[in-house]
């Protein structure tokens, strides 16, 4: 496994000025995830180095952890490289919440929308288990804009955690366009006697009808567009900086973070099997997460192009392409000397941007 560890480092190393020993432990330890699928430190140890022993190479990970210095700006400007270039995104933004023993990890994360899917750009590890602040959320996006302008977002999606009088007025000051889901009981109205619940704009809708209002509304303090659909059980009430059925198109983009998670978590890295308790530790191991969780969507799409994904009975792919992409590199890496010539297929996706492939394929 050194010779394609040594591989993946000479791609890796265009994109990153680091010490030649810091790139060959990164690709070491992405090979190494591929092949067990978990973020366990003591399972990706026995497959990082089989020259050392586990134990040396456990404490080589520790070390990576504990005391290399991180470039988060130089690693969403990999992810962005890896993407096909757009004028424009889409951003979403959300949290993910599990707990190790009594310790919550709770990460908030903004990700760039494509293909079905949001990629990690930035992430930030909240020392609580509670919601995220109008402070942290600005924080996280101010360092968004150091690599996506504001002029190239579309649009930030967002749930209806990420509400709020201050949060609305820096994203306006910015000119993020944004289409937000609130709560069935947030105020319309800037008179406080004649405020109503936002309900009550919908409530005579069936199931499943839509209704777009024309004119905006006064909704924590701002003049904003509003949407609305009734589902089975509870109102989608969305609002935006845009009129139209513009809220509810990029609104139903939100999922793609889900999606993140769900490769991150248990469809995936196993991520809440970790048992990282610090901050920063936490913090890297989500960036090498995201260049891993990269690689194997574009091998996913790849593969897809050769050999198409079956579909349900329900209409949907059995797997995503993130998917779709790990288990065939693992496929491939725990039978590496049958499958060397397709490995080097494999790195080539690395080695160039992305290919904007049609749209229809989605995850």
């Amino acid at each position: 496994m050194l010779s394609q560890t040594t591989d993946l480092q000479a791609v890796l190393q265009a994109y990153l000025p680091w010490h030649k020993r810091r790139v060959w432990f990164l690709s070491a330890f992405i090979l190494s995830l591929l092949r067990v699928m978990t973020v366990n430190l003591t399972r990706i140890a026995h497959g990082l180095n089989g020259h050392a022993a586990p134990a040396s190479n456990y404490r080589r990970i520790q070390r990576f952890l504990a005391t290399f210095e991180l470039d988060y700006v130089l690693m969403a400007q990999v992810m962005l490289h890896l993407l096909p270039a757009q004028r424009q995104w889409v951003i979403t933004m959300d949290r993910t919440l599990w707990h190790f023993g009594r310790l919550p990890i709770n990460i908030l994360l903004v990700g760039l929308v494509h293909r079905g899917v949001a990629f990690p750009l930035f992430w930030t590890v909240l020392p609580k288990q509670g919601n995220s602040h109008t402070a942290e959320r600005i924080a996280l996006m101010e360092r968004v804009l150091e690599v996506v302008p504001a002029a190239q977002i579309q649009a930030l999606v967002a749930d209806r955690e990420f509400i709020g009088q201050p949060w609305f007025s820096w994203l306006k000051k910015q000119r993020i366009g944004f289409a937000i889901r609130i709560r069935e009981n947030a105020l319309v109205g800037s008179d406080a006697p004649r405020q109503y619940p936002v309900r009550r704009l919908v409530s005579d809708l069936a199931v499943d009808q839509v209704r777009i209002l024309r004119k905006p509304r006064v909704v924590y303090g701002h003049s904003l567009y509003l949407s609305g659909v009734r589902l089975a059980t509870e109102y989608l009430l969305v609002v935006s900086t845009q009129p139209g059925r513009w809220a509810l198109d990029h609104y139903r983009q939100r999922w793609t973070i889900e999606c993140l998670f769900a490769a991150f978590k248990a469809r995936g890295f196993d991520f809440e099997s970790t048992h990282l308790n610090r901050t920063e530790r936490i913090e890297k191991m989500v960036a090498l997460l995201a260049l891993t969780f990269a690689w194997a969507f574009l091998v996913g799409v790849w593969r897809a192009q050769h050999k198409p994904l079956k579909m349900k009975n329900h209409g949907y792919k059995a797997y995503s392409f993130f998917r779709y992409g790990a288990d065939y590199l693992q496929y491939i890496l725990l039978n590496i000397h049958q499958q060397a010539a397709t490995f080097n297929q494999c790195l080539r996706l690395l080695s160039n941007p992305a290919p904007a492939f049609n749209t229809h394929n989605v995850v």
